[in-house]
Order: structure tokens, then C-alpha cells, then sequence
């Protein structure tokens, strides 16, 4: 049996980035770049979509340890102890790494939006309007063929990854990994809203020409949405996390 490989990415900086470099190469891993890694540790939410949607792109993509504060991801308090625990279960014959699971976490293209411009997310899409406490109407078509006219103050698509941050904050389902796309409305006029768990991709409409519609893409506003044109939000890839099972 051949050595193992043990080549392991940690993306992040500060202080707790720099212990789990540390333990990591106590552990015996090589600290590698990104594109060379059998797995990737991720350090905070900036890190961690940086290596998502890197690995989107590979052909085979190294799985990623989030570390952060996150329902998905180890706590940085823990990090230095459970990074060792992958770096012994990195080999050139097995994917298995003990005491975690691997889940594929969908990346979100979103097209159409009016500007031609095609963008990645990893936690969250949103359609807010411009203004505050303004209301538009929406569309929400899902592949399955169920449709829903809202009044709201926006929408959200949200990955399992997403689905307890501003998703939840809407009245939404928080999801867990593998379980689908939240979809929810955001300060609908009804006081019965509806929500969905979408098992593949969503398009949103703004059906109203009255108020501006932004376009946030993980919590960076993105431009403004053209009423009357559906903006399609498909899975484009998913990449494997390494998620801590229960001890």
C-alpha cells in the first residue's frame, strides 16, 4: 500500500487558521495548495465559500471541512483536535474519513437577471426591494410545475448551508444537508405565507414594475432585477463537506 497522501488545503487567515496549520502538519499532513489537496479545511464563512466555488470547478474536488460557527461546521474551539482526525483518514484507497460524513452541498447558479452576468452562491439568493418596507409581487415557480404569486418584501433561495441564516430569519425551514432548497417569502402580505422545500431549481419574477428589486447573492447586492423576466436559480454543482457525526 502506498503512503498516504495527506495533502491538506487550509484556507483562512488568523489565529485559529493558523493553529489548525500547525496541527495539521503535527498530524503529519503536507500543507498544499488548494488544487493539489485531498481535502480542504475552511476557516470562516469567506474561506468557505472561496473553496466552494473553487471546487465547483474541478474535476474532482477535494471534500471541505467548514470550520466556523455554522449548524454544518466544527467549532473553531475544536478545530486543532478534529483536523487531525482527517488528516488520518486521507489515503490514496478510501474516501471514508471516521467521524464524519461526507454531504454534497448544492453551489446555486443564478442566470438572467438582465445584465447577462451569470453568479455563484453558496449560502443564499435574494430579492429584496430597493426601498425599505415596500412591497412587490413575485413570482415563485418550482421544476416540479407548482407556482405561487406573492405580495412580499422579497424572496429567498436558500441551500441547506443557507437555510438558518436570513431564510429563517423570513419564517422559513431550516434544512438539513441534502434535504433540498428553501424558498421563502420575505415579509409577505398574507397572514398565512406559504414556504417550500424545492427539490430542484426555482425562478423568480417580479411581476411589478413600481419598486426597484435587488439582486443579493450571499449578502452582497448584485444589481437590480428587470420586472416580467424570470431569473432561474438552478444547481450547478455539488461539493462534498465533511460534516461531524454525533459522538
Amino acid at each position: 500500500m502506498s503512503e498516504p497522501t495527506r495533502g491538506l488545503a487550509v484556507l483562512g487567515d488568523g489565529d485559529p487558521a493558523a493553529a489548525i496549520r500547525s496541527a495539521a502538519t503535527a498530524a503529519g499532513a503536507r500543507l498544499v495548495d488548494r488544487s493539489a489537496a485531498d481535502a480542504v479545511v475552511a476557516v470562516g464563512d469567506a474561506a468557505l465559500r472561496e473553496a466552494m466555488r473553487a471546487a465547483a470547478s474541478d474535476a474532482r474536488p477535494a471534500p471541505v471541512l467548514p470550520v466556523g460557527g455554522g449548524r454544518h461546521a466544527v467549532d473553531p474551539d475544536r478545530a486543532t483536535e478534529r483536523v487531525a482526525t482527517v488528516v488520518d483518514g486521507l489515503d490514496d484507497t478510501s474516501d471514508a474519513v471516521e467521524g464524519f460524513s461526507r454531504v454534497g452541498h448544492p453551489l446555486l447558479a443564478v442566470d438572467d437577471a438582465g445584465d447577462g452576468e451569470r453568479r455563484v452562491a453558496v449560502a443564499d439568493v435574494a430579492f429584496v426591494t430597493a426601498a425599505p418596507a415596500r412591497i412587490s409581487e413575485f413570482e415563485i415557480a418550482l421544476d416540479d410545475g407548482e407556482s405561487a404569486s406573492v405580495r412580499a418584501d422579497g424572496a429567498v433561495v436558500a441551500t441547506p448551508f443557507g437555510s438558518d441564516g436570513y431564510a429563517a430569519a423570513a419564517g422559513g425551514p431550516v434544512v438539513s444537508p441534502g434535504g433540498g432548497l428553501a424558498v421563502v417569502p420575505v415579509s409577505p402580505f398574507t397572514t398565512r405565507p406559504d414556504t417550500w422545500v424545492a427539490s430542484g431549481g426555482v425562478r423568480v419574477t417580479v411581476e411589478r414594475e413600481e419598486e426597484p428589486v435587488a439582486l443579493v447573492v450571499d449578502g452582497t447586492r448584485r444589481g437590480t432585477v428587470e420586472p416580467h423576466r424570470a431569473v432561474a436559480i438552478e444547481v450547478a454543482a455539488r461539493v462534498d463537506l465533511l460534516a461531524p457525526t454525533a459522538e
